[in-house]
């Protein structure tokens, strides 16, 4: 049989930037898990994949407080966290809320690159080696960069802008046309303004990337 190529189409690629300055409703915890990924419990919730959850006043497990969970997988009742390891944690005593992230979408971007950084290496040769030896690094997920239409009032590119100006780190995400989502935490480095003879004003996004990158569905 003849094999088929599972090429996505990079139509209907959507993106999204934190809205840093709005947060959603936060929701009670009633329990959370020592494992390597965090399991956090709620008498109900309505959390998708692909959202961050910011977590506060939790008793007990006090080491969770302030960091935010990428959500991987959901139930009715349960939230699993990607990227926090709670293995090693104080064991969950009470309280604590979850509170998502805001995002704001563009429609605004044209195409999009990057996740392009590389480990460095470390040379950990000696004396009595016989040939050059190697380790590598932490992972290093570099930057990405997305070539925009510039329009002044996008609410995407005003909070890129406010970004810029603060040097604060914002969460992204992009949602891929087969769901997948990408999330990741960056600095945004410039926004430019371009025109030209018979063009539309153009814009190009620059984002460093800060810690590692989340693939869910």
């Amino acid at each position: 049989m003849a094999r088929k190529s599972r090429a996505v189409s990079s139509q209907g690629t959507r993106f999204f930037i934190q809205q840093a300055a709005a947060a959603g409703t936060p929701v009670n915890i009633t329990g959370i898990s020592k494992a390597a990924k965090a399991v956090l419990t709620f008498a109900s919730h309505d959390f998708v994949v692909g959202d961050v959850l910011t977590l506060a006043g939790v008793t007990g497990m006090t080491e969770i407080n302030g960091l935010d969970g990428v959500v991987g997988a959901v139930t009715a009742t349960d939230v699993t966290l990607e990227n926090i390891d709670s293995s090693a944690f104080t064991t969950y005593t009470s309280g604590g809320t979850a509170t998502p992230v805001t995002f704001i979408e563009t429609d605004q971007h044209k195409s999009y690159s990057g996740f392009d950084g590389q480990a460095s290496e470390i040379d950990t040769t000696t004396l009595v080696s016989e040939a050059k030896e190697k380790a590598l690094g932490l992972q290093d997920f570099g930057g990405m960069s997305c070539d925009m239409h510039y329009v002044e009032d996008d609410p995407f590119q005003v909070e890129a802008k406010k970004a810029k100006a603060d040097g604060e780190p914002r969460w992204f995400r992009l949602i891929k046309k087969n769901g997948y989502k990408k999330l990741w935490q960056g600095y945004v480095r410039s926004l430019s303004d371009a025109g030209a003879i018979d063009g539309t004003n153009a814009a190009s996004l620059s984002v460093t990337i800060t810690g590692a990158v989340h693939e869910v569905k």
